[in-house]
């Protein structure tokens, strides 16, 4: 068994998660294998325009986009779960129980003219509506204040 693998069946055991920003010119992650083994991971940003990072803009979608190009993610299963780890699977990394459109879940959505969540990764439309926590906070593409 590889090195690799042997980490990552120990992350399993230990039941760590991972979570990352996504950084340009960084190894990419065995997602496969974290994926396989259902090792949590999480796309996020911590910063915007930050010491580290100048390319930040807090765009989750722009993040999931990072990390789909240098993972080699070209299925349309992969590109979902670019955009899942950025959004429904990121749940535990937010502390939330569940963070999708259901019932009980804080109300976050976002609406653009996209045919899927893989069409908008890699077209990134013009987001029409943002409600954040319940609040609108961009309509028609501008900032509500």
């Amino acid at each position: 068994m590889s090195r690799q693998q042997d980490l990552l069946d120990g992350c399993e055991d230990a039941g760590i998660a991972w979570a990352t920003v996504a950084p340009p010119r960084t190894a990419p992650l065995p997602w496969r294998g974290m994926r396989d083994r259902g090792i949590p991971v999480g796309l996020g940003t911590d910063g915007i325009r930050d010491l580290w990072s100048p390319y930040g803009d807090g765009d989750m979608l722009r993040i999931a986009l990072g990390f789909a190009r240098p993972h080699g993610l070209r299925t349309d299963e992969e590109l979902a779960y670019a955009v899942e780890s950025s959004s429904t699977r990121a749940a535990g990394f937010v502390h939330r129980r569940v963070h999708d459109i259901v019932a009980g879940a804080r109300a976050d959505i976002v609406l653009m003219d996209a045919e899927n969540a893989q069409d908008a990764l890699v077209r990134s439309p013009r987001r029409q509506l943002v409600v954040g926590g319940g609040r609108v906070v961009v309509r028609d593409g501008e900032l509500q204040v």
